[in-house]
């Protein structure tokens, strides 16, 4: 039983990923129901995005750091709450549209789940609730950037980025500090997942993760870690002509086993997620481009 609980950390980030897809590719099937004309036109629409987005990440890594040298990190926390709060808004939009029975229902859904999301990060805050951010961040964000940017873009698009990941945690190591930074200004930017009961933020370390049995190891990712790969996720089922076990289901699949490459193939340091994942996910869309066009 003891072998099995430190292996709590690693299916608990599976089964995120796997949640964090399916409901991203929920929004993303509401939203093109509800509006058609939002979906990118080709498979390679949305090109310049990748390049906007690599600039602004740079940009808000660097700053961030700065600041966290200058001792001053934490005045990032009410704009990562602001954004959190944007989405957890825009998702529950959609959600509520299902659920609420009348209008009052659905501005009471809508309005009040950001609410109490950002009062939650703000006075209680510990791994459960960061991590109920994440998911609703990660998903949301996934829905809308596979809905409006081509499947071939978003291969681009994580390419790219996990060429940008490998380079900033081995290279340049400004991305340990950027998550050093996260953690010591308690920023809501990583999915914590903990090995064992009774541990809190406190205890979180960006040390070994081959000794998860250590009081308070925790594994700690990067929200993108996830986000990038359930963006492929949406990309290919919305983008690709065939069923979705084959469109969603082989992304996933080769997501999956990236995260499980990152997790158990690389042990005693940190490490990029997003070269081992990224590349899952890409061979995975490939995997389904190929069945479904030979089919």
């Amino acid at each position: 039983m003891d072998r099995y609980r430190k292996l709590i950390p690693e299916i608990s980030t599976v089964l995120m990923f796997i949640g964090s897809a399916v409901f991203a590719l929920w929004i993303s099937l509401s939203l093109k129901s509800i509006s058609p004309g939002i979906q990118a036109s080709s498979g390679t629409s949305g090109f310049g995005y990748i390049f906007v987005y690599l600039i602004v990440a740079i940009a808000a890594s660097a700053i961030i750091i700065l600041a966290h040298r200058a001792g001053i990190a934490r005045i990032f926390r009410y704009v990562f709450l602001a954004i959190t709060a944007y989405v957890v808004f825009f998702v529950f939009s959609i959600a509520a549209s299902y659920i609420a029975v009348n209008y009052p229902e659905y501005y009471a859904i809508t309005f009040g789940a950001p609410v109490v999301m950002v009062l939650s990060l703000i006075f209680v805050n510990n791994w459960i609730v960061i991590d109920s951010a994440g998911f609703l961040l990660t998903a949301g964000v996934a829905s809308i950037w596979g809905l409006i940017i081509g499947a071939w873009t978003t291969v681009a698009f994580l390419a790219i980025f996990a060429i940008y990941d490998y380079i900033a945690v081995y290279k340049t190591k400004h991305m340990i500090g950027l998550a050093k930074a996260a953690v010591e200004a308690n920023l809501p930017m990583l999915f914590v997942f903990p090995a064992r009961r009774g541990v809190s933020l406190n205890d979180v370390k960006l040390a070994r993760r081959d000794k998860a049995e250590e009081p308070g190891e925790m594994l700690v990712l990067g929200f993108g870690d996830l986000m990038f790969p359930c963006i492929m996720v949406v990309s290919s089922a919305l983008f690709l002509n065939g069923p979705l076990y084959l469109t969603a289901g082989l992304p996933a699949l080769g997501s999956v086993i990236g995260i499980l490459v990152l997790l158990f193939g690389i042990r005693g340091r940190p490490a990029p997620g997003l070269p081992a994942i990224n590349t899952g996910a890409i061979l995975g869309f490939l995997a389904a481009y190929a069945v479904v066009a030979l089919g």
